[in-house]
């Protein structure tokens, strides 16, 4: 059940991620339509970020007290209603409402996923589990570009929209009729150890965990890496027809190619980081040292691209770019929720919200690089590359001298097998 549970949580990220990036496989076709300059562009891309960071906070809090299944349930169906709603755009300004609605309703799904499944798998294996979450973002924004890239062209943008709603709907069914709450519902006593320990919840103590070296510089890391998610699913499409001169079609090829490749890195990462943990059970040199390595050596390969624009270099860049410097977005969540377990889904919801004010600001700060550079549009690009990378770069080495995560909480482990030891519970 744990696996088929993952599963779904890995579709639910590919339809919530193919959410947000078609709109930049479609940017050329929808700005050509509303006659978009490369400003209102921005706006249009950052739009979808603006209630995000909240909902995401309210979302998964919801969600720790009246269970994933539900919570989860009702935020696809308003995607599905988002997603057809698409065929009733006519102008800019409901193009920017549908945007930040869609937004404001996909906020919560990522802290709550990464919370429902580390409840469906051991410390050994959480590494791995929220990395096939996040893989099922790559595959949503980039694996499947060439299909979406296809229907755009042969149907239109806006029955491709369109057709995401359909797939939200179905995933809702396979849901909520297909997967429990808990892995073992029967363990009452674990139940009710965690409802005490909510109600125990103090405004203060958590004020204090946020400000801690710990979940300050994670966030900050997954901050630096999240304005370059942002870029990729806004404005890496254009960069390629745009910069690099490829064909639509290539351009999907390219963008699938770098999301396959980058995947296979990230979950080595984290593969690598649940070995090392499975053997040390030292969180700091298992998951911190190796993430931030990662991060530093993403930076570093993306910077490059400003160098070298051979189109093969800029994609083979790209994929070890994004790959690395992902493997915080996986590794992240399980820190923050080791942290204070009981409020998985509040911590989460913490990071990844934190993480995406980056999509507000990222989307309109490009467009503005680029307006300024007077026409000079492969400048303008480098510039907002080259901002990244050092930002990336910054907050990965504060993320390796500072974070420090608590010894693991997992008294309260539930464990999915027929192997519950009481005594770890």
């Amino acid at each position: 059940m744990r696996w088929f549970v993952l599963s779904l949580l890995f579709l639910g990220a590919v339809i919530n991620f193919a959410d947000k990036s078609i709109i930049g496989l479609a940017a050329v076709p929808i700005m050509k339509e509303f006659d978009l300059s490369y400003a209102e562009w921005g706006l249009v891309g950052s739009s979808y970020y603006w209630l995000y960071p909240v909902t995401g906070i309210f979302g998964a809090a919801w969600a720790d007290k009246l269970g994933a299944k539900k919570v989860l349930g009702f935020i696809m169906l308003t995607w599905t209603v988002l997603q057809f709603g698409v065929l009733a755009i006519a102008a800019l300004p409901l193009l920017i409402i549908y945007r930040i609605l869609l937004g404001a309703f996909e906020g919560p799904y990522s802290p709550i996923a990464y919370s429902h499944a580390d409840k469906w798998f051991p410390p050994k294996q959480r590494g791995l589990a929220n990395s096939v979450v996040v893989g099922g973002g790559t595959v949503g924004a980039m694996i499947v570009a060439p299909l979406l890239v296809s229907m755009i062209t042969i149907f239109g943008w806006k029955v491709a929209f369109a057709s995401l709603g359909v797939a939200s709907l179905v995933w809702f069914f396979l849901f909520q009729f297909l997967t429990k709450e808990n892995p073992v519902e029967v363990y009452e006593k674990v139940q009710k150890k965690k409802k005490e320990k909510m109600e125990k919840f103090k405004l203060k103590d958590f004020l204090v965990l946020l400000a801690s070296p710990t979940a300050l510089f994670t966030t900050l890391a997954y901050f630096s890496t999240y304005i370059l998610v942002v870029w990729f699913s806004v404005w890496l499409p254009i960069y390629l027809v745009e910069v690099v001169n490829m064909t639509p079609g290539q351009m999907g090829t390219s963008i699938a190619i770098i999301g396959v490749i980058s995947v296979c890195i990230y979950m080595g990462v984290s593969m690598l980081s649940d070995y090392l943990f499975k053997k040390n059970q030292n969180w700091r040199s298992s998951r911190v040292l190796v993430v931030a390595g990662a991060m530093i050596m993403g930076s570093l390969f993306l910077s490059s691209i400003m160098v070298f624009q051979n189109p093969i270099w800029v994609i083979f860049a790209m994929c070890l770019a994004k790959g690395l410097t992902y493997s915080i977005l996986p590794i992240g969540p399980t820190i923050m929720i080791n942290e204070m377990r009981e409020r998985g889904g509040l911590m989460t919801s913490i990071l990844t919200s934190s993480g995406n004010l980056a999509g507000i600001v990222a989307p309109l700060l490009t467009g503005y690089i680029i307006s300024l550079a007077a026409g000079n549009k492969i400048l303008g690009y480098n510039l907002s590359i080259l901002s990244m990378a050092a930002l990336v770069l910054v907050f990965g080495l504060l993320f390796a001298m500072f974070v420090k995560p608590t010894k693991s909480k997992d008294g309260q482990e539930i464990r999915p097998t027929e192997d519950y030891d009481l005594k770890s519970s």
